[in-house]
């Protein structure tokens, strides 16, 4: 194979490799510490917020229906218990909730931390986040 071929080859593969790298949507990781910040995100790119949270207690975080979803949609939302002791009652954790940037505009996101039967008492605490898809 002549030499310029073989650079031609190697050049066209790294490009093609960061091009592909440039495509895959990156992942931000928040947490309580991130509450009030304004965030900028492109379409496709992903963030996840993770909350300290005891379900026991009768209280969880829930995504208000104030949050645009065809700007930042949510893909998912788990609770994890922090203690490896899966048998200690009133053990807290963590629950995480993963969003997807769908489309261009600005929203919020807003998790509330409440009991889900009460829906019209003021929740215990908010998380909010600004976020700004270009």
């Amino acid at each position: 194979m002549p030499q310029a071929l073989s650079i031609f080859l190697a050049a066209a593969l790294i490009i093609s490799i960061f091009a592909f790298a440039g495509c895959a949507s990156s992942t931000a990781a928040l947490t309580e510490k991130d509450n009030g910040k304004s965030i900028e995100l492109k379409v496709g790119e992903t963030i996840t917020v993770k909350l300290e949270s005891n379900p026991t207690t009768g209280y969880s975080w829930s995504l208000s229906e104030e949050t645009d979803q065809g700007i930042m949609f949510m893909i998912s939302s788990e609770y994890k218990q922090s203690s490896d002791d899966k048998e200690l009652v009133g053990g807290g954790g963590f629950e995480t909730f993963k969003f997807k940037a769908a489309g261009q505009g600005s929203t919020e996101i807003i998790l509330n931390y409440m009991s889900p039967w009460e829906e019209d008492i003021k929740p215990e605490d908010i998380f909010r986040l600004s976020i700004n898809v270009k």
